[in-house]
């Protein structure tokens, strides 16, 4: 019975801290590609945009959407309010009250940082400035764009950044949309500095810009 006993709390302090550890990790790399994200955003402010471009992100919206509701039915759950008595919930895990609360501060911190990184890419802009491109994950050096391919049809540009071009998504951005009147525009930024391009320099000039981007 005892062993039966400190077999069932080793267990319950093991998964104590194996959640909190995987909501503290991700928690911390969130946060620090939100803040990441902001920079990126802030240096865009400071550029000279040439042109504005955009990209669907009804997929960030509903995933926001989704972590809203996880984030009031952790509460409600935790609550009180729910059916469920708060006993029942933490007696499951064999935790104790203090640490079911540790765990529930934990994964509602982890929730609202996953919503804000979200709120960030939802609102992130991408635009053609003067030294690259600003897409909502990343700024593109002109060294780092290896080819592109504009749809006129579609008004979109896409851009790779491997030297498999668009054989792979591997380093393929999504569609980024532009308005039909600037494409002529986008065309001569794009070929004026398609000498910059990635396919363009030498294989021990490729290598650096490979490495720098690690």
């Amino acid at each position: 019975m005892r062993c039966y006993a400190l077999q069932y709390f080793l267990m319950s302090i093991f998964l104590l801290i194996l959640i909190l550890f995987i909501s503290f990790s991700l928690t911390v790399v969130f946060g620090v590609y939100a803040v990441w994200l902001i920079k990126r955003q802030v240096k865009l402010h400071h550029s000279i945009m040439l042109i504005e471009l955009k990209s669907t992100k009804l997929h960030y919206l509903a995933f926001m959407m989704v972590v809203a509701a996880l984030f009031v039915l952790l509460i409600w759950a935790f609550s009180g309010a729910s059916p469920f008595e708060r006993g029942q919930l933490y007696e499951a895990f064999g935790f104790s009250y203090a640490q079911s609360s540790m765990v529930f501060a934990f994964l509602l911190f982890f929730l609202f940082v996953l919503e804000f990184l979200l709120a960030v890419l939802f609102f992130s802009k991408s635009a053609v400035v003067d030294k690259g491109i600003f897409t909502a994950l990343q700024f593109l050096n002109w060294y780092h764009v290896h080819d592109y391919i504009i749809d006129e049809s579609k008004a979109e540009l896409v851009l790779t950044t491997n030297a498999e071009t668009f054989l792979t998504v591997r380093g393929t951005t999504a569609p980024l949309r532009v308005k039909k009147n600037d494409i002529p525009k986008l065309k001569f930024i794009l070929n004026k500095n398609k000498n910059k391009f990635s396919m363009n320099l030498p294989k021990a000039d490729y290598g650096e810009v490979k490495n720098e981007r690690k």
